[in-house]
């Protein structure tokens, strides 16, 4: 355990490394400063520091990993992390690696010397114990007389009144309380994330981690490292172990999107780990029990997949136990509107201060967006919602304020039958072709221009022009 009233202060700026010593000095703390995110491992190991304040963003080593390593080292050591980039996401990552707090950059003298005193204060503990055993409390009473409510509740961000979603609804509360793995279906911007976490918000699970993990943003071996971690020196800029997301998760959720992009060899990986509930860092010898719940999602036919070879059998039904196909929003009679309405009042809540009432879709608006047919989904949705609120003058959005394409749909469907020339019933047939041929081909390739363009036989550039040219930017 580290020794109280001791603080090693990290930061690449000299300037930041004396200011807090000079504070925090004040208290009165015994500190140690280090601007070398490497050499402050060797302090930590040799000075045993009760708190460690480090900045996150560094070179060579960053302020997770120095999280990371100092926890090693030493369980009990409190870590506290210095940004000047704050996000949930920050809050997340940081909590989840196992920091007591972060603080923002610029901070106060107050912020500093508030946040080391809970660090080493009896209040710390305190209210650390308070926190744990509230939790405890919540999940007896949830699991005695409260499950419904705790469903309920989880399904809360998933919106839908229509039939299609009303079934989805009903699958989601019958498979939340099961430890059954999930395999969620359905077009690019139908909401599968949205959904995998109403089944972990409805779950026994709720308190855990829910981490999703984008399975075609990052190359393979990045990806290997993010899932399963890494032990130090297992490949060049592996300074220190990391855990991976398996581990982090230990009682949560791991949501797996677009699995379908993931290669042979970490399918066969992830196969192992449901097989054997066990997992192996890279570089690494040991292997450690996870408990995880794995829900993936794909917008590819994975059935097919394996039937062309690309996506293992063996794996698919593994996560393949419970099948939940969500709807596209052309499907979901009735919705439209009702997502609409809920965005504008998202968006005007986002504006604070700056917006006064949440403005309302007039008749013609609400007709034309309930006449689209949404190839992007509610993504696509959100996206119109949005831009419609921001150009709305008045009280009202009205169809002056949504995009061209729906204006035109909507035209074409009241436009009056009449002969035309051939000339024109062509320009009107090749431009209706393009179109849905675009979105499916895209669509197929996750919006990824450079694949798309290869399967279609053409350059980017032309795959480029056409998505100009039919109004599809938003969509991908």
């Amino acid at each position: 355990m580290g020794i109280a009233g001791k603080v090693l202060i990290v930061d690449d700026e000299q300037d930041a490394l004396e200011n807090c010593r000079r504070i925090l000095s004040r208290v009165p703390y015994h500190c140690l400063t280090e601007n070398d995110p490497v050499r402050a491992l060797d302090v930590i190991q040799r000075e045993r520091p009760g708190l460690i304040l480090t900045d996150l963003r560094m070179p060579i080593l960053d302020g997770i990993e120095v999280l990371t390593a100092a926890k090693r080292f030493d369980p009990a050591v409190q870590v506290v992390l210095l940004t000047a980039h704050a996000t949930v996401q920050t809050a997340v990552t940081s909590m989840r690696y196992g920091a007591f707090d972060y603080i923002t950059k610029p901070f106060t003298s107050a912020d500093l010397v508030q946040v080391a005193r809970r660090a080493f204060g009896e209040d710390g503990q305190a209210v650390k114990a308070e926190r744990v055993a509230n939790e405890a409390e919540t999940r007896e009473e949830g699991l005695a007389g409260q499950s419904r409510q705790s469903r309920h509740a989880g399904l809360a961000r998933v919106i839908g009144e229509s039939a299609a979603m009303q079934s989805v609804f009903d699958l989601i509360e019958k498979v939340a309380p099961t430890p059954s793995n999930v395999l969620v279906y359905g077009e690019s911007g139908t909401g599968k994330e949205l959904v995998a976490h109403a089944i972990h918000d409805a779950s026994l699970r709720a308190d855990r981690p829910f981490i999703p993990v984008d399975c075609v943003s990052l190359p393979d071996t990045l990806l290997e490292s993010e899932l399963f971690g890494h032990e130090k020196g297992a490949f060049t800029g592996a300074h220190v172990s990391k855990p991976g997301l398996f581990e982090i998760a230990a009682g949560g959720t791991v949501f797996l999107d677009e699995v379908s992009g993931m290669s042979q060899t970490l399918q066969s990986r992830l196969l192992r780990v449901l097989q054997e509930r066990q997992v192996r860092r890279v570089g690494g010898i040991r292997f450690m029990d996870v408990d995880v719940r794995v829900i993936a999602a794909s917008n590819q036919d994975l059935e097919a997949a394996c039937r062309r070879g690309e996506f293992r059998e063996d794996l698919y039904y593994r996560l393949n136990v419970i099948p939940i196909a969500l709807p596209p929003l052309r499907q979901r009679e009735g919705d439209v509107v009702l997502l609409a309405r809920e965005f504008l009042r998202r968006f005007i809540r986002q504006q604070g201060a700056m917006a006064t009432s949440v403005p309302e879709l007039d008749r013609d608006a609400s007709d034309l967006l309930s006449a689209y047919g949404w190839p992007g989904n509610v993504r696509e949705l959100q996206n119109v919602i949005e831009r419609a609120a921001v150009l709305a003058d008045g009280p009202m959005i009205t169809r002056a304020h949504l995009p061209e394409r729906l204006r035109a749909n909507g035209a074409e469907d009241t436009a009056p039958a009449e002969p035309g020339s051939f000339k024109h019933a062509k320009q009107v047939a090749v431009t209706t072709f393009e179109r849905g041929f675009l979105i499916d081909l895209l669509k197929r390739h996750d919006g990824h221009m450079g694949r798309a363009a290869r399967e279609a036989g053409v350059d980017r550039k032309t795959i480029e022009r056409m998505v100009k040219k039919h109004g599809l930017r938003e969509l991908f």
